[in-house]
């Protein structure tokens, strides 16, 4: 009996899997016909009339300097979004690195980052294998986005990220010894896209009854914490 009751188990999650896979793919071909298209224009568009418009008319050339500041703050952010939709696309259209597991996805990215120049250093312990997919996605893309905050803003030379489990809690902390940031100077002063980048890791914490803190000091770096509790039974 306990047998036809795992093959029927197996059955119902590779079907599940299989359902999963078309909508991800079904998104993924939706967002790219739409919202990345429209975006991709949207950069050209800017880059041409950032690179025409200041020299269009020299007796308005203060106006034209702050509407180029605009213009190029414009650009970055949706350069920004552009590239976060596409990584996004990315995740849906093919099978995951998290196949593997996480902690096999996060040394991948790590890896790049050493490819990128970065002295990386990387510590996991009592960490479990068995995390449901809702847990390790939401991990994996939380640690991704602090890894492109620090790549696009730092100016960091070293990571260093600390994985463990403790008391039904999971805790991860990623550091770098960057510039950092002037206490209480607020997130938007590094750009739009870090600050869209903080927002949605606390997002995804939040979806797993977590939260995310950040510790900067100027000229020393910054650390992000990432501390998400654990349903009964998820760490045995």
């Amino acid at each position: 009996m306990l047998d036809v009751l795992d093959a029927l188990d197996a059955v119902d999650t590779q079907a599940t899997r299989m359902v999963q896979e078309a909508e991800r793919r079904r998104i993924a071909r939706e967002l790219h016909d739409g919202v990345v298209q429209s975006l991709t224009a949207l950069v050209a568009d800017l880059e041409y009339f950032r690179t025409r418009y200041p020299s269009a008319d020299e007796e308005i050339n203060q106006n034209g300097q702050r509407i180029a500041e605009k213009v190029e703050t414009w650009q970055e952010l949706a350069r920004d979004s552009l590239t976060s939709m596409r990584q996004a696309l990315g995740g849906l259209r093919t099978p995951s690195e998290l196949d593997r597991g996480l902690v096999n996805a996060l040394e991948g990215l790590l890896r790049q980052m050493q490819s990128a120049g970065y002295r990386v250093e990387f510590e996991c312990e009592d960490w479990s294998a068995l995390l449901p997919f809702e847990y390790t996605s939401n991990i994996y893309y939380i640690v991704r986005e602090a890894l492109t905050n620090i790549s696009k803003h730092a100016r960091a030379s070293t990571i260093s990220i600390c994985m463990f489990s403790f008391e039904g809690h999971i805790y991860i902390s990623i550091a770098d010894d960057g510039r950092g940031m002037t206490k209480g100077a607020s997130l938007a002063s590094r750009g739009s896209g870090y600050h869209q980048g903080v927002i949605g890791m606390c997002e995804r914490a939040a979806l797993l009854g977590g939260r995310v803190t950040l510790d900067s000091v100027p000229g020393k770096g910054t650390r992000v914490d990432i501390d998400i509790p654990l349903s009964n039974g998820l760490m045995e």
